[in-house]
């Protein structure tokens, strides 16, 4: 059985360009090897992450996100059986000051700049809702 997790959390230390391209590098390794597939989004100090694959794998990883020292308030928001996955391999999306040099790092994902669109049978569903509304949020501290 193949399931789906989305969380958001919010980061506790400060993740530069260069961090975030070190967390995606060793993420798809981990993740591969688990067979645990997705999209994680960066913005403004916050993440939001759809992880999917198996059950187990899946619970494994958001367990060690959730103990995770780095950023704390993880909040499940989604979860939910799925027939088949959703992204193939592992990918991020982050905000950055200069998109061009991220682009080029293996596993970048066009979501935040608005032209990646979703499979139509996914973008219906209540995990692609908060993606989008993630996306879409100045998520700012108040």
């Amino acid at each position: 059985m193949l399931v789906s997790i989305v969380y958001m959390s919010r980061s506790v230390v400060p993740f530069d360009d260069d961090a975030l391209a070190e967390l995606l590098r060793e993420s798809r390794l981990r993740n591969e090897a688990l067979g645990v597939s997705g999209l994680l989004v960066a913005k403004g100090g916050r993440f939001m992450q759809l992880l999917e694959g198996p059950a187990w794998s899946v619970d494994d990883r958001f367990g060690a996100i959730a103990r995770d020292p780095r950023h704390n308030e993880v909040k499940s928001l989604v979860r939910e059986d799925i027939e088949r996955r959703r992204f193939d391999g592992w990918s991020m999306a982050y905000r950055s000051l200069d998109e061009t040099d991220v682009a080029t790092e293996a596993g970048f994902s066009p979501f935040l700049s608005g032209t990646m669109d979703f499979a139509p049978e996914f973008d219906g569903t209540s995990a692609a809702w908060l993606l989008k509304w993630f996306r879409d949020r100045e998520l700012l501290d108040r």
